[in-house]
């Protein structure tokens, strides 16, 4: 699987230490609803993508270091990107702090769609029973990183230098 995450992340493994992530005010409300759903054990989930599958987004932000980790199926969540991002949209007709109660039924969001969205995330499925699947972890172990690649790297040059060999 791939992740990205700041240089920070990568320090606190490469230091020998499992990284945590900590509360995302900003979504916090959804994570926590998706914690649930998934009976996560964890402050805040952590969000990947599978080599060899398509993607949501490639994940590049200013900043950023790409991983690859060799993750223990046992430790893998998966859920269906377009579902999560409806079930994130989805949360604003909900009872404050409560993801299953959708408040009043409209054209866009009933209770029958958030209960449809709410099966689907918790269902797990086959990696290639997903159109985009997203990886969803409680933690990353030191022991799971493969390789790195900082966001200084990933520029759009890197496939010239390749091709040209340059260092």
């Amino acid at each position: 699987m791939e992740t990205y995450q700041s240089s920070l992340v990568l320090n606190v493994i490469k230091s020998g230490r499992v990284y945590r992530a900590h509360k995302n005010l900003r979504n916090d409300y959804a994570y926590r609803s998706l914690i649930d759903i998934l009976h996560l054990h964890c402050e805040c989930p952590i969000f990947g993508c599978l080599k060899y599958h398509k993607k949501n987004t490639n994940g590049r932000i200013s900043n950023s270091v790409k991983m690859t980790l060799n993750v223990p199926k046992q430790f893998v969540h998966l859920t269906e990107y377009s579902v999560w991002a409806d079930f994130m949209y989805s949360l604003r007709y909900t009872k404050p702090n409560h993801y299953k109660q959708i408040v009043i039924d409209n054209e866009e969001v009933t209770q029958r769609k958030m209960n449809h969205l709410i099966h689907s995330l918790k269902k797990q499925r086959g990696p290639w029973a997903y159109r985009v699947p997203q990886v969803i972890l409680e933690e990353i172990r030191p022991e799971w990183l493969v390789k790195y690649q900082s966001g200084s790297e990933q520029g759009p040059l890197e496939g010239l230098k390749k091709f040209f060999g340059w260092s």
